[in-house]
């Protein structure tokens, strides 16, 4: 071991070995557990294991053979963790959807992976009816839910055959998940993660977060994320923990299941750690006086205590962290974004460990992660074992691209070499397209990013090109420029588009209908247009605001616009709205 990690890890085994062994090693110990019909239902490992079996048999019955595509799509339940583990024992391959994705998305990605089967639960079923009526394809359609449709399959039903006398060869070699990214030419990009990629990725983050069977995973963020599917999700297994899965993102109904069912660690993202700090506060602030100048008082002593190397945070807030409902919660790892240095010191000060992570799906994803006892907030920590990262390119001041080597990287991008290539060098290094800089102790501090990519205050990444794409599909619209716009006190952004509308098309329309568009009818029509083009993508990639440009974008000689000089721009603020883009006119 080294300095950075906790213990050893037991191997890097494929999900359907590693399901073996923690069934045989923690046998009735609970695995999953979720709050339905007004009580909490368990699943033991060898439950699990068990039910993965016989959903994998029924995959088989139907026709999956190895190497298929098989999609899922639905809200964290246990039926999604069963089912993505099936797939793996059938030997084929998951593409787990997005269930924020419109039809149109959802088509694109089962056309462009071929997928056939999709696994889903019975509030998307009428998107995926809808792909398949447009696309032919799924050719399968199997409900997580007992809700009896024409032409869907039940997951209860398919598990209720025998098992097979032999079952297909599942390697670490073998492709295990094909996940989607929005991509910079107006398509998603499908990740290539193999078997070896995901489980190395699990065993080595197993090694620096001190966890085991005493242990309750709170699963929060969706599942079809990179970062909860590893390290909520395969990582608590690997380890013998259990997974409550949150009955929903309403802060009232997490402090429940904190409380009822004493979740000892949670995974989520800024914003969400970012809301959980200021509910407390309010409360705080609604206190007695007296209360007020108490609870300053210890966070004082605590803060004077932390500078002579005293943890007194445990101890002081014992009382608080009780009446929050939160008593239970040691460990908080933060992913999806960059986290805003004073909320971790905040939640750190009250003894909880709030951890901040690094990595990107190409990566599994995990490729750093903060440390107990060496917590600086500022940084992502150094990187998990059996990872490799290094500074390409560094200027004076050490900041460079951020590249990584290992086993956790990717194998490519689904057959699109010319990608693959420009991500993954012959040494094999993948560039990641953000700026940071290693410390002298191994610790990386990610100062920016090469990309265009757009993180939202949920650790959403948004693809500026990818928008763009969309409206400019409008005939109305002779160039866009999408960018994030900074919230203030946060590190994160909202979705902001500038737009030139196409005037000469205005023009032959106006010749057409007989009179000429005024300055405010072109605004409206750009408006109409751009929230129509919109409309057909996931909300949380929509502009929030945009802006009319008179004037084309200043472009380089091959003809692409010069981000640089606008994305720096103030942004006038009164164009903000709930869902929709509002046309604001700047001189």
């Amino acid at each position: 071991m080294n300095q950075f990690t906790v213990r050893e890890h037991h191997g890097i085994l494929t999900t359907v070995a590693m399901l073996r062994y923690s069934a045989d090693h923690y046998g009735d110990h609970v695995a999953l557990r979720i709050f339905r019909d007004g009580r909490y239902l368990t699943v033991s490992y060898r439950e699990l294991a068990e039910k993965v079996d016989r959903f994998a048999a029924g995959l088989m019955r139907i026709g999956v053979q190895p190497n298929d595509k098989v999609s899922i799509l639905g809200e964290n339940r246990p039926e999604w963790a069963i089912a993505y583990l099936a797939v793996h024992r059938a030997g084929a391959t998951c593409v787990p959807l997005d269930s924020l994705l419109k039809a149109a998305e959802f088509r694109h990605i089962i056309v462009d992976a071929g997928v056939q089967r999709v696994v889903v639960s019975s509030r998307f079923i009428a998107d995926i009816l809808e792909v398949r009526e447009a696309a032919g394809a799924p050719t399968t359609i199997i409900s997580m839910d007992d809700e009896r449709r024409d032409d869907v399959l039940l997951m209860s039903e398919l598990m209720e055959g025998l098992l097979p006398e032999t079952w297909p060869n599942v390697t670490l070699d073998d492709l295990a998940a094909l996940i989607y990214t929005s991509g910079t030419t107006g398509q998603s990009k499908g990740v290539m993660l193999s078997q070896r990629n995901i489980m190395a990725d699990t065993a080595f983050s197993s090694q620096v977060i001190l966890f085991g069977p005493g242990d309750n995973f709170l699963s929060v963020l969706p599942l079809h994320h990179t970062f909860e599917c590893t390290g909520g999700f395969l990582v608590p297994l690997y380890g013998g923990a259990s997974i409550t899965y949150a009955r929903s993102l309403k802060s009232r109904d997490i402090i429940d299941d904190i409380r009822n069912t004493g979740a000892t660690i949670m995974l989520g993202v800024p914003l969400l750690f970012e809301k959980m700090m200021q509910g407390i506060q309010r409360k705080l602030a609604q206190a007695p006086i007296a209360k007020r100048a108490i609870i300053g008082a210890l966070f004082g002593i605590e803060k004077l205590g932390r500078k002579s190397g005293l943890a007194l945070g445990g101890t002081l807030f014992h009382s608080l962290r009780e009446k929050a409902g939160m008593l239970s919660l040691r460990m908080l790892i933060s992913g999806g974004a960059a986290l805003p240095p004073h909320v971790a010191e905040w939640f750190n000060s009250l003894g909880f460990m709030l951890f901040q992570g690094y990595g990107l799906t190409e990566t599994s994803p995990v490729t750093n992660v903060d440390r107990p006892g060496m917590l600086v907030p500022a940084s992502v920590g150094p990187p998990i074992p059996g990872v490799e990262l290094r500074i390409d390119r560094p200027g004076p001041d050490g900041h460079g691209e951020i590249c990584v080597r290992g086993p956790v990287v990717m194998t490519g991008y689904y057959q699109n070499e010319e990608a693959t290539r420009a991500a993954i060098d012959p040494e094999g290094w993948f560039h990641t397209g953000d700026i940071g800089i290693l410390g002298d102790d191994g610790r990386l501090f990610i100062s920016g990013r090469m990309k265009n990519v757009i993180v939202t205050t949920a650790g959403k990444n948004v693809y500026p090109e990818e928008v763009e794409h969309h409206i400019n599909q409008s005939p109305y619209v002779l160039e866009s420029l999408v960018y994030g716009r900074p919230l203030p006190d946060t590190t994160s952004e909202e979705v902001h588009a500038m737009v030139v509308p196409n005037y000469e098309y205005f023009d032959e329309q106006g010749t057409l209908r007989g009179s000429s568009y005024t300055t405010e009818e072109i605004e409206q029509v750009v408006l109409r247009e751009v929230n129509l083009a919109v409309s057909r993508i996931a909300d949380y990639k929509r502009p929030k605001t945009f802006e009319i440009r008179q004037e084309e974008f200043e472009k380089t000689s091959t003809k692409k616009i010069k981000r640089f000089l606008y994305k720096q721009r103030e942004i006038p603020v009164d164009g903000r709205t709930a869902g929709k883009a509002k046309a604001v006119k700047v001189g």
